[in-house]
């Protein structure tokens, strides 16, 4: 999760400040992830400004094109009708003359509050090592896979509701790491489930599941289980919607290594959580790979291997139809034959 590297405050101690209204005159935000930069910038100024006092209180600059004098001059200014008046610039590191800012920096206002928003951050330069020193400075880091989940768990429970760990894992693995994407689903579940006080399985599926029946994580499903139908409706749906087929390859790739491994796990009765950390599954999603690796032979193993090495060369250096090419490559993992490629 998100740290600072100012005072050792974690992010939630820091929202917990925010809306307590206990503010900073100085904040620094800088990382990879930026929707939750974002979420604490909308819960700062919902915090320190009214509505009705935005328009003469806020202003929000774009470091490309920002002044630093200009900077200087609107972090100066008072508020209208507020106790606050908060300056967010945005791309900070691209500030030219950002040394100009050092006296503001070092001696603040009372009544503004200034948010330097970037992606990356110097503390070898001296104006990050005031700020660092004056105010709050909190790096963002992307959240780790085994942090996505507790992250949606924490917003649905903000919004009132709870989730099922199956439920967070299942929708973690349908969106991807994204949390504005992840953020959109939550809407939506909040509004499917309506007075109910729990997300389950079955809500993901319908909501979620709806638009996004057609992934590598379904073709893959559908691989294991040797449903060549159901895996040539996902591959075409895929390709139609501009899915490349080298990634598909790459993917699928790691699928079957990791059924492989499953098998070799099984074989010697590895506990059930050792093989989720061995092959770093989630354990609700352990059974379909049990499920594929008691479906499919060692040698069936091999020759699908075989059978993603040779399509993607194929792809790679063939004029042929993309479309037949991953076809043949369905069928040559499903129905384990010696079907040539084109």
């Amino acid at each position: 999760m998100p740290t600072t590297k100012s005072n050792g405050l974690s992010l939630q101690e820091i929202l917990k400040t925010l809306q307590q209204k206990k503010f900073s005159n100085l904040y620094l935000l800088y990382g990879e992830e930026h929707f939750l930069i974002d979420e604490v910038v909308d819960i700062l100024i919902a915090e320190a400004i009214t509505e009705s006092a935005k328009s003469f209180n806020l202003d929000v600059l774009a470091g490309e094109s920002a002044d630093a004098k200009d900077i200087v001059s609107l972090a100066s200014a008072f508020p209208m009708m507020s106790d606050y008046r908060i300056v967010v610039v945005r791309n900070f590191d691209r500030v030219d003359n950002k040394e100009l800012l050092l006296p503001l920096i070092e001696r603040p206002v009372s009544t503004t509050i200034a948010v330097f928003i970037s992606d990356k951050a110097d503390f070898r330069q001296k104006i990050y090592k005031t700020l660092q020193s004056k105010g709050i400075v909190i790096e963002f880091k992307q959240l780790y896979e085994q942090d996505i989940s507790e992250w949606i768990a924490r917003r649905i429970k903000m919004l009132g509701k709870k989730i099922t760990p199956e439920a967070c894992e299942l929708l973690q693995s349908y969106v991807g790491r994204s949390l504005l994407e992840i953020k959109n689903e939550i809407d939506k579940l909040m509004i499917y489930v309506g007075d109910r006080s729990t997300i389950g399985v079955d809500d993901i599926s319908e909501v979620v599941g709806l638009i996004k029946q057609f992934t590598i994580f379904e073709l893959q499903k559908a691989i294991g289980q040797k449903d060549i139908s159901r895996a040539i409706e996902i591959l075409y749906h895929m390709l139609a919607a501009g899915e490349s087929p080298v990634g598909m390859i790459v993917l699928l790739s790691r699928y079957i290594q990791k059924v492989w491994q499953m098998q070799e796990l099984l074989s010697r009765n590895t506990p059930r959580h050792e093989i989720s950390t061995a092959l770093g599954i989630k354990p609700f999603f352990l059974k379909e790979y049990q499920d594929a690796a008691r479906n499919y032979t060692s040698s069936e193993i091999e020759y699908c291997c075989t059978s993603l090495l040779e399509t993607d060369e194929a792809i790679k250096s063939s004029v042929s139809d993309e479309k037949l090419i991953m076809t043949l490559l369905l069928y040559r993992m499903i129905k384990s034959n010696g079907v040539s490629l084109v």
